[in-house]
């Protein structure tokens, strides 16, 4: 709402219209307005030192998403919240604003206006808990989640009783080294009435759960937004998906669990960073018919010129905002780079490679066509070789000097794999 006044918390409801794409291209405006951890062994994520039995799981929305349906309940629970906390839950619905003006509507609540609404909300819902309870947020409910999380440590540290009460977010942009909020802390964009929050605290009594995907624009921001690859494949990111946690799962036994996610503990919070397999920047080149196998060589020295503009040696946990100047040694990324171009440079020659028919072999019709050769002393044919696609990300090797543990690793229960649209500003959610 334009002119700041709050005409009450409860949300308008309405259909599923609103996409990502269409959210999406208004808030990389907002994004560029505004201005991963150390790498550790990777392994199937664990399940926290805690029994939630017969818990109430309530469970938020991201922006411009006004109904919390059966779908997305099932898929908080089952891909996120029973494979890292453990125990049964029982699924509530939490309606917020879910409002972002004006990209959800030209009469709709300024950002931070949405979120105060939603604190009081989940606030409410927590309170009206009598057993042990699970708060899911997602995208901007991950900030709300933030900050009702701040609001009971806060009553906490006073001497109040504060109820049983843990968190599982995604997208959250307040993740300390990553989330955009945290990225430009203290910032404010007055006409959108958004402020830049502080990172989620980590010293607290209440576990927490923070999950990012790798390029998402809200949860994995460049530390180093100077480096236009970085910021150009975050924006196109945004678009393939990167903030849509429907299509990935932290449970083992769901198809769209990915083996190498990075799971790092930093005081109350643990923090899981799954990886993107396929460079986003490359994907549009891909779609237009780019040849896949130039795409594949080009990828590696892609990947390192996208991964200068992060700090992946700063554990997830640790308060990060942007920076100008890359700490990186230079050198070292000099010669990332000269060895991904030969890395590309040898795919590609593998890829085409000829393959030689021995002159003294005698084809059979169904192999070659004997007329084509009859008039040709040329024996060789040239064919792309079959090969496996390269997947490997640019990380730093762990080092003796990382503070980190890693929980042990516990299998949750088989979850349903959701397939939907995310609209974003959350594009965002």
């Amino acid at each position: 709402m334009a002119d700041g006044v709050v005409d009450g918390l409860s949300p308008r409801i309405r259909g599923a219209g609103f996409g990502l794409r269409r959210t999406a291209a208004a808030l990389v405006c907002c994004a560029a307005a505004a201005g991963a951890a150390i790498t550790v062994e990777h392994g199937p994520p664990s399940a926290v030192d805690i029994n939630l039995l017969a818990a109430n799981a309530l469970i938020m929305t991201g922006t411009n998403m006004y109904v919390v349906d059966p779908a997305w309940m099932d898929m908080a629970v089952h891909n996120y919240i029973e494979p890292t906390l453990g125990g049964d839950y029982t699924e509530i619905p939490v309606t917020t604003p879910a409002q972002f003006w004006p990209f959800t509507g030209s009469d709709d609540m300024y950002f931070d206006l949405s979120v105060l609404g939603g604190t009081e909300v989940i606030g409410e819902a927590i309170t009206a808990q009598h057993n042990p309870a699970v708060v899911f947020g997602y995208s901007q409910s991950a900030v709300i989640a933030t900050a009702a999380k701040r609001r009971l440590a806060d009553s906490a540290a006073s001497g109040a009783d504060t109820p049983e009460v843990s968190f599982v977010m995604l997208a959250n942009l307040n993740r300390p080294n990553g989330g955009l909020n945290a990225r430009f802390t203290g910032a404010f964009i007055e006409k959108l009435g958004w402020t830049f929050s502080a990172a989620a605290p980590t010293n607290t009594s209440f576990t927490t759960i923070d999950v990012a995907r790798q390029y998402d624009l809200f949860a994995d921001f460049p530390s180093y937004p100077l480096n236009i690859f970085a910021d150009a494949n975050a924006v196109v990111a945004l678009f393939y998906g990167a903030h849509d946690y429907s299509r990935v799962s932290l449970n083992p036994a769901d198809a769209a669990y990915e083996p190498n996610t990075v799971v790092q503990q930093w005081g109350d919070t643990t923090y899981y960073f799954i990886p993107t397999e396929q460079l986003p920047l490359l994907r549009p080149l891909r779609d237009l018919g780019a040849n896949p196998l130039l795409m594949d060589a080009l990828e590696p020295a892609m990947r390192v010129l996208v991964e200068a503009g992060y700090d992946r040696s700063t554990p997830f946990g640790e308060p990060t905002q942007a920076q100008l100047i890359p700490r990186d040694d230079f050198e070292r990324v000099r010669e990332e780079l000269n060895a991904a171009i030969e890395q590309g440079r040898a795919m590609w020659e593998a890829a085409n490679a000829p393959v030689t028919i021995s002159d003294t072999a005698t084809p059979t019709a169904s192999e070659v066509d004997s007329t084509t050769l009859a008039g040709s002393t040329d024996s060789t044919i040239r064919t792309p070789v079959p090969r496996a696609r390269n997947t490997a990300t640019t990380a730093r090797v762990p080092t003796s000097a990382d503070r980190v543990a890693v929980p042990s690793a516990r299998k949750g229960a088989s979850g349903q794999r959701i397939a939907r649209d995310d609209p974003a500003v959350d594009s965002t959610r």
